[in-house]
């Protein structure tokens, strides 16, 4: 029988998930978590330029490699990635250096060009990368800003297509780009990624903006809203995502906001932004079939 999930069912997915609980041990049924499918680490940071921990501005990378090795994920998603730029780095690539040193695979997408190089997002992968995408999304016209970038990979998991994609929304005051680059995302979703995805990033809006209004009418959120990412050092506010469609392909076991601790280096933060990690459970076609018995309701 398939699930039929009520709006309650819904908020207790979307809202139920804190630093220090397991959904399905305090939950139970009511997370909705499935009892098959191929459990998934995921993580999403913005790295700051690999900026944070290095006095003279340059990238450390090897910092930010350590952050994530702690944290063991399948999957990393990655905003203000540098590439070859003055700042950190003419013969630096951050998406493939960092990948070397985690042994992942990996994909970078420009949103702009900056410093001699460019500026963007990326995705990096344990499991091997059969394709790669990179869409702009655009500023609104009347909101002249930072063009930004979609950045996606396809794996196959047990034999299934999985989309996994990292953006960086406009950083301006209002929202009206941040609307429109949130449009696009959805337009892509629906028309030229066909499968299941889960999307991770900076989205520089809070649960209540009329952005994560958008995103979650087509997406689902990992967390509550009061799991806090920014500024890393004290966080007062949550502008990092993890997301995933379509629901029921998907059953969130735990996610949560790394502690300080495990994001400093020698004591100093390695990003201005706090990274999240979630354990999703990705199921296939097979998984969901034997679940409901082949009978339908």
């Amino acid at each position: 029988m398939k699930r039929i999930l009520t709006a309650a069912a819904l908020l207790l997915v979307v809202a139920a998930c804190n630093e220090d609980e397991n959904y399905n041990d305090k939950y139970g049924d009511k997370a909705v978590i499935p009892p098959k499918g191929r459990s998934l680490r995921v993580m999403t940071y913005n790295i700051y330029g690999a900026r944070a921990t290095s006095p003279a501005n340059a990238a450390d990378l090897d910092a930010l490699a350590e952050v994530i090795r702690r944290q063991d994920p399948d999957f990393v998603t990655l905003n203000e990635v540098d590439v070859f730029t003055d700042r950190t780095g003419k013969d630096v690539h951050q998406a493939r250096d960092l990948a070397e040193k985690l042994g992942m695979e990996w994909h970078f997408s420009k949103a702009i060009d900056r410093d001699g190089g460019e500026y963007g997002d990326a995705v990096l992968s344990k499991y091997p990368i059969l394709e790669t995408r990179s869409y702009r999304l655009p500023c609104a016209a009347e909101q002249p800003g930072e063009d930004r970038a979609l950045c996606v990979i396809r794996v196959q998991i047990d034999g299934k297509d999985l989309y996994v994609a990292s953006t960086h929304l406009d950083h301006l005051s209002g929202d009206a780009s941040r609307l429109v680059q949130a449009a696009e995302i959805r337009r892509i979703r629906d028309t030229e990624l066909e499968g299941d995805l889960i999307l991770c990033g900076d989205l520089n809006a809070i649960p209540s903006s009329n952005v994560i209004a958008t995103m979650t009418s087509f997406l689902t959120n990992t967390g509550p809203i009061d799991q806090y990412t920014f500024p890393s050092d004290d966080p007062d506010r949550k502008i990092d995502y993890i997301m995933y469609a379509p629901i029921e392909h998907f059953g969130v076991q735990n996610c949560q906001v790394v502690s300080r601790g495990d994001q400093q280096i020698d004591g100093v933060d390695a990003s201005d932004h706090r990274p999240v990690i979630a354990d999703i459970r990705f199921r296939t076609d097979e998984d969901i079939s034997g679940e409901d018995g082949g009978e339908e309701e």
